[in-house]
């Protein structure tokens, strides 16, 4: 086809069948449908013994190199395991639509404009899908996608929400570069194969954190016998299946997901932030739930552990941080621990013998008379403070410890 050619029919786009359809710069107008098939005839069917060994029609290749598309794509089942659909810095001003679709050939989308909705629900790939480079602005889930060869992620911006809900990855997908700045949901992903993650830029982002909310306007909607369980189920399918939510528990997932991925791969320095919003995710979910009266004991202890290892390394990342919970802790217990001692009375200005002592407080082996010239028989408080200050500045001891391990 010519260069800048505007095309308002896709009775026009192509009268025959070739291996070398190709469009430059060409504006469509009308929806159209790749790959290219030609009308039924016998010498264009080809036997596929997945379909059972019935006919299918061949596809032939496309190519579509900078256009625009006014209206909506649809990418519909080919068998031709030879066929290759390209599209090169495209702008699809509609909706790209493959739902249902069997892919035997590639397709590839590289470095192209996804204005519309992107629907590859119950979509099978088994060959190659490439979205090298692609810009996704509106809110995307892969429903049931099957992606049985490759699929490539790589430098991909994703200006919504993105989920992988129930989608099969069975051989390997590649999320190098990959840049989604809402969230980034892979807690559903079926992961039979591997992920190639390098360079990832996730970061902290805003969960579905009314889901609790919604839930009880579920259960009121319903008469009495309609159970707690059945209801949260459908308000999370709803959420992850249709309306592109990501809940609190499916964010601390892909955390998890990605910070396995990176230590199998022994990339424990880009693991590092994924264990830490792993971590953070799981304090803002265990005070959702005691908030939300979902549950009391687990949330408490949950919630008691990673705000001690937040403050005491930042959840294994920061040394720093180590060494002040530690001589602050330690502060503190040394001056609860003074004031049973003689006339002493509580205060944060040290005096040249108070630091003395200090310092060996600090260390959690110091024998238990070490204030022994200050005062012989010090009243039973001192003890008592002087062996929690012990247990508390170990920990911190610990936590400053396994911070400076934090790349293993």
């Amino acid at each position: 086809m010519e260069r800048g050619e505007t095309i308002e029919s896709t009775n026009t786009v192509l009268v025959a069948s070739s291996n070398t359809n190709t469009f430059h710069d060409t504006l469509f107008k009308s929806a159209i449908d790749v790959p290219y098939k030609p009308d039924l005839k016998d010498e264009m069917l080809i036997h596929d013994e997945s379909l059972g060994g019935l006919p299918a029609v061949k596809g032939y290749n496309m190519s579509f190199n900078d256009c625009t598309f006014d209206e909506n794509v649809n990418v519909s089942s080919d068998h031709n395991k030879n066929c290759v659909v390209t599209f090169v810095n495209c702008i699809f001003r509609k909706d790209v639509w493959g739902e249902d679709s069997v892919m035997d050939g590639k397709v590839r989308f590289r470095n192209c404009h996804f204005k519309g909705d992107v629907n590859f629900r119950n979509t099978t790939f088994n060959n190659l899908a490439d979205f090298w480079s692609c810009t996704f602005y509106k809110p995307t889930t892969f429903y049931k996608t099957d992606f049985r060869d490759i699929v490539v992620f790589s430098a991909v911006n994703f200006k919504e929400n993105v989920l992988f809900t129930y989608t099969l990855i069975e051989k390997l997908m590649i999320l190098r570069g990959t840049d989604p700045e809402k969230g980034f949901d892979l807690s559903l992903a079926i992961i039979a194969g591997e992920l190639s993650v390098f360079d990832f830029q996730l970061d902290d982002y805003s969960a579905y954190g009314k889901i609790y909310k919604d839930l009880s306007a579920e259960l009121k909607q319903h008469h009495k016998n309609y159970s707690y369980q059945k209801a949260y189920e459908t308000v999370y399918e709803n959420a992850v299946s249709n309306e592109h939510l990501i809940p609190l528990e499916n964010k601390r997932e892909t955390y998890r997901i990605l910070k396995s991925q990176l230590e199998s791969q022994k990339n424990y320095i880009d693991a590092v932030p994924f264990r830490v919003m792993e971590n953070k995710t799981l304090l803002k979910e265990s005070v959702k739930k005691l908030a939300n009266g979902h549950t009391f004991w687990r949330p408490i202890s949950n919630i008691i552990v990673l705000v001690l290892n937040a403050l005491s390394n930042w959840f294994g990342s920061s040394y720093l941080l180590g060494l002040v919970f530690t001589v602050s802790i330690a502060s503190i217990f040394f001056n609860l621990a003074l004031s049973h001692i003689g006339d002493f009375v509580f205060t944060w200005n040290y005096e040249n013998w108070q630091w003395r002592y200090f310092v060996q407080f600090i260390n959690p082996t110091h024998r238990t008379d070490y204030m022994r010239l200050v005062d012989e028989n010090p009243r039973q408080w001192f003890f008592i403070w002087d062996f929690i200050g012990r247990i508390f500045i170990g920990y911190g001891i610990y936590q400053t410890i396994q911070a400076f391990r934090k790349y293993k």
